[in-house]
């Protein structure tokens, strides 16, 4: 797959002045197997838990692409899967809890080496056993949101 780019920072800030300042950074993967996030906003207002916020805009998530992203502190990881739809889960790895990265349409664990499908969660090597937690994700208009 091709590296993904990164949101522009104005998308970023212009989400985040539509939501009174909720939206927080989502980042598309470096590239291909890099799990390192290519940016990631400086500051994270709070936002009640359930609350949908804007985390980028879906034009900047390739269809098959995974992004990764904050609510409310909280790291989220995104796949695309078409035109029309986003899935957001929890990037808190099943098996330690360390941090997945995006990698190409999946995630992975730089801890301990698992990896999960971007699809559906489901753990694709272990030694994680659980699928990551699914979250809800929804366009709004132009826009990625996330409930965490």
């Amino acid at each position: 797959m091709n590296p993904e780019k990164a949101l522009p920072r104005r998308s970023l800030l212009l989400g985040a002045g539509a939501l009174g300042g909720g939206a927080l950074a989502l980042s598309a993967c470096a590239g291909p197997g890099t799990g390192t996030p290519a940016s990631t906003a400086a500051a994270e207002p709070s936002v009640p838990a359930g609350t949908a916020v804007r985390i980028g805009k879906l034009s900047d998530v390739k269809v098959g692409g995974t992004a990764t992203g904050k609510v409310n502190g909280k790291t989220v990881v995104i796949f695309r899967p078409d035109e029309k739809t986003v899935l957001a889960y929890d990037a808190a790895c099943t098996h330690a809890g360390c941090p997945v990265a995006p990698d190409g349409a999946d995630f992975a664990c730089p801890c301990h080496g698992s990896s999960f499908k971007g699809s559906d969660g489901s753990v694709v090597n272990g030694p994680a056993r659980s699928p990551l937690a699914k979250l809800t994700a929804a366009l709004d208009g132009e826009w990625i949101t996330v409930s965490a």
